[in-house]
């Protein structure tokens, strides 16, 4: 007979008690924390306004934030469990990271609150923190002398209005002139300023939930206008002399 193979079974893999305890910290600790200071604070949409401030980039941070809700709930549920389950048999050190789990769940939904559901003049800290963003893009992306120079070349009939409203610009998006294709806007108007010169405004398209925004570009002695919070309105900030991003209010 022949003898029978010895056939090793595999070990089960053991992981140690501290690799657990340092995936939960990343996970319901670490995690948690970023995501207060990208969601609820406004550091994402501003890197949204300054990097990427198209319809789709904004509609899909917006499809985020019930996701990112639901996790910090989770956290929460899970830290009031872990602190008052066995409370007697944890450490100082386990109690301090129960109350951890607890508080930066709190922060993140006090402020979730505040930025969807307090507005500063008429404007949510998402919406201001965006426009921030695109105010910084801007001042580094735009080439407004150039588009300057383009809107000087341009015939009277082309930007003359009445009553200072804006004409679609009639080109195709070919012939564009590549200050402003390289902003990649939407859609371009023209107008005139109160001296009678050319401007422009760029637009980001309109979507649902996000609404519309861009930038107005004209001579450096256009005044640029105050913000209006009314309903329809714009809310606008100053980018330079003669340039100012704009965001339409709904």
């Amino acid at each position: 007979m022949k003898p029978k193979e010895h056939i090793e079974t595999p070990r089960p893999i053991v992981r140690k008690p501290g690799e657990n305890r340092k995936k939960s910290i990343v996970i319901f600790l670490a995690l948690p924390v970023v995501l207060t200071f990208l969601f609820p604070l406004g550091v994402l949409p501003y890197l949204c306004g300054r990097f990427i401030p198209y319809t789709g980039a904004l509609l899909h941070i917006c499809m985020l934030y019930p996701l990112m809700f639901i996790f910090i709930i989770y956290c929460l549920r899970r830290g009031v469990l872990r602190r008052f389950r066995n409370s007697r048999e944890q450490t100082a050190k386990s109690r301090l990271e129960s109350t951890a789990e607890i508080g930066i769940p709190l922060v993140f939904i006090v402020s979730f609150l505040v930025s969807f559901f307090i507005s500063v003049k008429g404007m949510m800290i998402f919406d201001k923190s965006f426009m921030y963003g695109l105010q910084t893009r801007m001042k580094s992306k735009a080439d407004v002398e150039a588009i300057r120079d383009w809107l000087q070349s341009l015939d009277e009939e082309e930007y003359e209005s009445i009553d200072n409203s804006y004409n679609s610009f009639s080109r195709s998006r070919a012939e564009w002139p590549k200050p402003l294709k390289a902003l990649k806007p939407g859609r371009i108007f023209l107008s005139e300023d109160e001296n009678g010169n050319a401007k422009v405004r760029l637009m980001w398209r309109y979507g649902p939930i996000v609404g519309g925004w861009g930038v107005e570009i004209g001579a450096e002695n256009m005044e640029s206008p105050p913000s209006d919070f009314s309903m329809y309105g714009e809310y606008r900030l100053p980018v330079e002399p003669g340039v100012y991003v704009w965001r339409g209010l709904e």
